[in-house]
């Protein structure tokens, strides 16, 4: 009997850690924006430049024996605001100065961020950048969290882009314009990242990679 509960045990707590954390968010196909629509909207609109030092997207993988987490910059980008209300926008990530923040450099950490950064994942060599374009922009007028807004957007990576749709908090101080989102997951398979994917035929379980991609997206930007 101590042996299954020590079995149990040790198999919550495998299943606990196999998992990034958040809300799991839904992909579809990239959404068209009409170049004329875009430029209408944006015309009366101000522009608020991203700050690289303050901007930054989290990431969290997982696999059987637990997870990593890590960065990656955000290098530019713009928001347009029109009303004190964000009306479009996009921001650059640098995928080659993706980071492993849960491991020493030389104890695993380096290796791992070489990897992600292979064709298996990112492949940097062909797509060295990632973006995010804003398609539209919907408040939230009922949140019991403080979540202010729906946001979706075209995400490209590795030459695929899907559209999603997160939720976030935007707020305005003055000349500062913050938007947040919480942690959120997307499949990384929508990407075409399909390394370690459990939907591999023969693939044995502790060479698995969870699917799903923890993100957190947080962005300071000014007049």
């Amino acid at each position: 009997m101590k042996r299954f509960f020590y079995l149990l045990a040790v198999t919550a707590m495998f299943a606990a850690c196999s998992s990034p954390e958040g809300q799991e968010v839904d992909s579809s196909a990239a959404v068209d924006v009409d170049a004329e629509d875009m430029k209408t909207t944006t015309m009366a609109a101000a522009q608020y430049n991203v700050d690289p030092a303050v901007s930054v997207v989290n990431w969290e993988g997982a696999k059987p024996t637990g997870t990593h987490t890590g960065t990656i910059p955000v290098t530019n980008g713009q928001l347009m605001v029109a009303g004190d209300k964000i009306v479009g926008g996009k921001f650059v990530l640098d995928i080659r100065q993706l980071t492993n923040t849960d491991m020493p450099a030389a104890e695993g950490g380096d290796k791992l961020v070489g990897h992600l950064k292979s064709a298996d994942f990112f492949d940097v060599e062909k797509y060295p950048m990632a973006d995010f374009t804003i398609t539209q922009v919907q408040p939230i007028t009922d949140s019991e969290d403080g979540r202010t807004h729906d946001i979706t957007g075209n995400l490209t990576m590795k030459g695929e882009t899907r559209s999603i749709t997160v939720p976030a908090t935007v707020s305005m101080d003055g000349g500062m314009l913050k938007a947040a989102t919480p942690k959120f997951t997307i499949d990384r398979k929508e990407w075409g990242m399909n390394y370690g994917s459990s939907s591999i035929v023969g693939l044995a379980k502790d060479k698995m990679i969870n699917d799903e991609v923890g993100l957190e997206i947080m962005l300071v930007a000014n007049k």
